[in-house]
C-alpha cells in the first residue's frame, strides 16, 4: 500500500506514525516525547493538517532540551501529518538554539505560533516541503537518502521524468508568473532548468533567467515575468537538482514539443519522433534511396519542430529545417548538433501562398536563396542538380480539432469547414481530406516540389481511408517502400493504430493499388508485415446492408440499452421505420470504429451510423454485427476496411451469425416500461428473445414472439445449438431469481420480456454464488466464435 493510501485510511495519530515508519522502512524506532525517534532522524507528527513551522517549533524544543542534556541529536528533522511532510538538516537550525532573543518554552507542547514566527526566517529557507499526494516518491527517496548518506539528495531531471517535472513546475512555479499562453510554459521551464542558479548553462534559448537579488526574473522577447509568490519556486528547487546532466541537455530540449498543450502539439505536428524510430527511418532511406542518400539529396523538413528527425543526419550542409514556431528555431540554432544546417522560421501552409492559392516565394522572401535555387533547378530538371528529399513528421490535426489555430496561435473563423490556411483555398475538390493539416502539407508539396522524393511519418488515412478517396485521385505518386510502427512509440498519441513511414516518388505518376509495409512494434522490432489497399478490393460492407427509410412514427432515441438520448438540437433515432424491430449502431467501416460503434438496440439509436433492423434485413444485420466484432482489433488492423463478401454465404453461416449476435455483450436489446423522454413515458418492446415464455419460465406474456417465429424451421449448427441451450439456462435462472429492488430499478426489470442485456447484467449484479451455469455458456460461445472467426477471411469480409 502506498503512503498516501495508508494516510487516507489512518484513524489516529498513531496510525499516521506507523504509516510513515512503514513507508520509510525506519529501523531502531523509539516513540516518546519525540513522536518518532531514530539515531539519524527525529519526527514530529500530527493527526490533522498543521503548519510546518508550528511542528518544527515543537520539534526544535525537544532538540534544544536534548542538546542541553548533552544527548546526541540527529542529523535530520522531519515534520509530518496526513497530507504533507517537511525535511531539513538539523545543522541549519543550530544557531536558533543559542539565540538569546528567542524564548523557548519548557515543553514542546507549549510551542506556539509566536515561536513559529520567530524561527520562520531561518527555518523557511532550509526545509523542503512535500505534499504526499503527488510527491510521495520524492519524499521517501530523499528521506531514505538522508538517513543513509547524511544529506538530502535532490531529484535529477532526466528524459524519464521530464513530463512529470514539467507538470510540477507549472503547478508550483509557472502559475505564479502570470503567463497568458500555455505554450509559453515550456519555454520558461527550459530557461529555468538550464540554469545553475548563477549562470545559464545553455546559450541562445528563447527565454532567459536573471536574478534580482535572490528573486528570479524571466525574460522572453519583450516580456518580463516575475513570481507573484516565491514559495513554490523555492520548494520546487529544494526537491529537484539543476541543471540536468550535460549528456541530457540537448535531448531534453528536443523534447520541448512533448510539453506543449495537446492542441498545439496536433497543430504544429509536435509529436516527438523517438530517436530509435528515427534510426529505423534512416535505415529505410538507405534501403530505398541508396547508401549515399545523405550526400546525394538536399533535405527539407518544413515541420522540423526542434529537429529530432535530422538528429541522425551526417551531411548538415545539405539540410534545410523550417518550422512554424520561432522559439523552436532558436532552440535548434542553439544546438551544436545542427551546426551547418540552414534553419529558418516558415509557415508552410500560409507563407508564399497568394490569395488564389498560387505559390510565389517572393511574397515573404523567407526561403533561403540556396533552397529557392534548388527548387527551381529540380523543377527544370537541371543537369547535375541535387534532387530534393522532403523528410517530415507533419501535423495530424483535423481543422475542426485544431480549432482553426492560425500561424500566430490565434483562433480564426471557419471557412466552409476548412482550416483557414492559404494553401487550403485550392483544395475544394479534395473533399474531407482538405480538413486535415497533413493533407494540406501534401497538397502544397505536390505542387511546389513535383519531382521530389517524400519520406513522411503520418497516419495511413491518405493511403486507404474511404473519406480520402477524392484526395487519392489527385495523389498519384509512386510508392517506393516503407514501414509502419505502433502509435505507442510516439508520446502524446492516444489509441492503438499504425503510423507509417512511407517513401514516395512524386515525379512518377503510378498510383499504387496496394502499399506493402514492414511492421515494427513500439520498440522498433519487426513483428510482421501488413498491406494497405488504396481502393477496396470490393465495395465496403457498410454499403451492403439494406437500410430502411424512417417514417413519421415517433420512436424513443437511445444512447444505450435503457438510456434515452439527452434532448439536444440534433436528435437522431426519434422516428421509426416500417416493419422495424430494432436498430443497429454501425458507425464507420473499419476496425477503429467497429468495437465501440457496433450494437443492437430495441429502439432508434442516436447516431448517424445507425440503421433500422427489419425482418427482411435481419440476416444481413446479424452478419454485419458478427463480422465487425469477431476479429480482435489490433494496432496493425486498426485502419483495415470491411468488405462485401466474395463468396456465397451458406444458411449455416447466416444462422451461426444470428445466434452469435443474440448472445453477444453488444446485444443491448431490452424490454422495459416507464422510460422518460421529451416529457413522455416510453416503453421498449423486445423482439430478440429466442425462447418462449414456457421455455424460460416467465411469469407473464412476452409482447413479441418475433424471434421464436423467425428461427422456427431453421437448421442450426452443433456449436450454435449448444450456445442456445446454455443461453436458455441463463434465461431460466434469470426468471427464477427474485432480484432486490436496487437491481430491479437499475435494469428496469418491470416486464417479462427482458433482453439479453438485462439478463446478464442483472445476474452479474446479483452475484449469485450458485451461478455456475455461466462457465459452460462462455465455453460454448467461445467455440462458436472460434468457428466463425476464420470464415470472416475465407468469405472475403476482410482481405486474407
Amino acid at each position: 500500500m502506498s503512503l498516501h493510501a495508508a494516510l487516507n485510511r489512518a484513524r489516529t495519530e498513531e496510525d499516521i506514525k506507523d504509516a510513515y515508519i512503514a513507508a520509510l522502512g525506519l529501523k531502531g524506532v523509539y516513540k516518546g516525547l519525540v513522536d518518532i525517534q531514530t539515531p539519524e532522524i527525529w519526527f514530529e507528527a500530527k493527526d490533522t493538517p498543521t503548519p510546518p513551522l508550528l511542528m518544527f517549533a515543537q520539534l526544535l524544543t525537544y532538540v534544544r532540551a536534548a542538546r542541553k542534556r548533552g544527548e546526541p541529536i540527529p542529523g535530520f528533522l522531519c515534520v509530518i501529518d496526513r497530507e504533507k511532510a517537511a525535511l531539513m538538516p538539523t545543522e541549519h537550525a543550530l544557531p536558533l538554539l543559542n539565540d538569546p532573543t528567542i524564548v523557548w518554552p519548557k515543553s514542546g507542547s507549549a510551542a506556539d505560533r509566536a515561536l513559529a514566527a520567530q524561527i520562520a526566517p531561518t527555518i523557511e529557507t532550509h526545509y523542503i516541503l512535500y505534499q504526499i499526494d503527488g510527491y510521495e516518491a520524492e519524499f521517501i527517496q530523499a528521506t531514505k537518502d538522508a538517513v543513509r548518506e547524511g544529506r538530502i539528495i535532490r531529484t535529477p531531471i532526466t528524459p524519464d521524468n521530464l513530463r512529470q517535472v514539467f507538470d510540477k513546475w507549472v503547478a508550483m512555479v509557472g502559475v505564479e508568473l502570470g503567463v497568458t499562453r500555455d505554450a509559453d510554459y515550456a519555454v520558461l521551464f527550459f530557461a529555468d532548468i538550464m540554469h545553475d542558479g548563477r549562470t545559464a548553462t545553455m546559450a541562445n534559448l528563447p527565454a532567459r533567467l536573471l536574478f534580482n537579488g535572490i528573486d528570479p526574473v524571466f525574460i522572453m522577447g519583450a516580456d518580463q515575468y516575475e513570481l507573484a509568490s516565491a514559495r513554490g519556486y523555492r520548494n520546487f528547487w529544494n526537491i529537484y537538482h539543476r541543471p540536468p546532466e550535460q549528456k541530457h541537455r540537448h535531448y531534453l530540449l528536443e523534447r520541448r514539443d512533448s510539453l506543449l498543450p495537446l492542441d498545439d502539439q496536433k497543430f504544429k505536428g509536435a509529436f516527438y519522433t523517438p530517436l530509435h524510430i528515427v534510426d529505423k527511418a534512416y535505415d529505410q532511406l538507405v534501403a530505398t534511396l541508396g547508401a549515399d542518400w545523405q550526400e546525394k539529396y538536399i533535405v527539407w523538413d518544413m515541420c522540423a519542430g526542434v529537429g529530432n528527425l535530422e538528429a541522425k543526419h551526417n551531411k548538415l550542409r545539405n539540410i534545410f529545417m523550417s518550422t512554424l514556431d520561432g522559439e523552436d528555431v532558436t532552440i535548434m540554432r542553439s544546438n551544436p548538433a545542427f551546426a551547418g544546417a540552414e534553419i529558418f522560421q516558415y509557415d508552410y501552409l500560409n507563407d508564399d501562398v497568394d490569395e488564389f492559392g498560387q505559390i510565389d516565394h517572393s511574397l515573404s522572401n523567407k526561403l533561403p536563396a540556396a533552397l529557392r535555387q534548388a527548387i527551381a533547378d529540380a523543377r527544370e530538371g537541371k543537369r547535375g542538380a541535387k534532387p530534393i528529399l522532403v523528410l517530415i513528421n507533419p501535423p495530424y490535426a483535423e481543422a475542426m480539432n485544431a480549432d482553426n489555430i492560425t500561424d500566430d496561435g490565434e483562433k480564426a473563423g471557419m471557412k466552409t469547414g476548412v482550416a483557414k490556411n492559404r494553401i487550403s483555398y485550392g483544395m475544394g475538390l479534395l473533399g474531407y481530406a482538405a480538413r486535415e493539416l497533413f493533407a494540406q502539407f501534401l497538397h502544397r508539396i505536390g505542387r511546389e516540389l513535383p519531382r521530389a522524393k517524400l519520406a513522411m511519418f503520418s497516419t495511413l488515412k491518405y493511403v486507404n481511408a474511404p473519406n480520402f478517396a477524392e484526395f487519392r485521385r489527385d495523389w498519384t505518386a509512386k510508392y517506393l517502400d516503407g514501414f509502419i510502427v505502433h502509435s505507442k512509440a510516439f508520446d502524446g498519441l492516444k489509441g492503438n493504430f499504425p503510423i507509417g513511414f512511407l517513401v514516395w516518388d512524386l515525379a512518377v505518376n503510378l498510383p499504387a493499388r496496394s502499399v506493402g509495409t514492414i511492421a515494427l512494434d513500439k520498440l522498433g522490432e519487426v513483428v510482421g508485415q501488413h498491406t494497405f489497399y488504396r481502393e477496396p478490393l470490393r465495395p465496403p460492407l457498410a454499403d451492403w446492408i439494406i437500410r430502411p427509410r424512417a417514417n413519421k412514427t415517433p420512436a424513443l432515441p437511445l444512447n444505450n440499452a435503457l438510456s434515452p438520448t439527452p434532448r439536444t438540437k440534433d436528435v437522431r433515432g426519434r422516428y421509426w421505420a416500417n416493419g422495424a424491430i430494432g436498430s443497429m449502431m454501425c458507425k464507420g467501416n473499419d476496425f477503429q470504429n467497429a468495437v465501440k460503434s457496433t450494437a443492437l438496440f430495441s429502439s432508434g439509436y442516436n447516431s448517424a451510423g445507425a440503421f433500422f433492423v427489419t425482418k427482411e434485413n435481419l440476416w444481413q444485420a446479424a452478419i454485419v454485427f458478427a463480422v465487425r466484432l469477431l476479429i480482435k482489433p489490433t494496432w496493425l488492423n486498426d485502419r483495415d476496411q470491411f468488405l462485401q463478401p466474395s463468396q456465397t454465404l451458406t444458411d449455416e453461416f447466416k444462422s451461426d451469425c444470428l445466434v452469435w449476435m443474440l448472445f453477444n455483450r453488444s446485444n443491448l436489446t431490452a424490454g422495459a416500461d416507464g422510460l422518460r423522454w421529451n416529457e413522455l413515458d416510453w416503453s421498449l418492446t423486445n423482439h430478440f428473445i429466442p425462447f418462449t415464455e414456457a421455455e424460460v419460465g416467465a411469469r407473464a406474456r412476452f409482447e413479441s414472439d418475433f424471434m421464436v417465429r423467425y428461427m422456427a424451421g431453421r437448421t442450426f449448427s452443433t456449436e450454435a445449438r449448444v450456445v442456445l441451450d446454455e443461453g436458455l439456462n441463463l434465461f431460466q435462472r434469470f426468471h427464477a431469481t427474485s432480484f432486490p429492488n436496487k437491481i430491479r430499478q437499475e435494469y428496469q426489470l418491470n416486464r417479462a420480456d427482458a433482453g439479453w442485456y438485462q439478463v446478464r447484467r442483472a445476474l452479474e449484479a446479483f452475484g449469485d454464488t450458485q451461478f455456475t451455469d455461466v462457465e459452460p455458456f462462455k465455453a460454448a460461445y467461445a467455440d462458436l466464435s472460434a468457428k466463425l472467426r476464420p470464415q470472416v477471411f475465407e468469405l472475403g469480409f476482410l482481405p486474407s
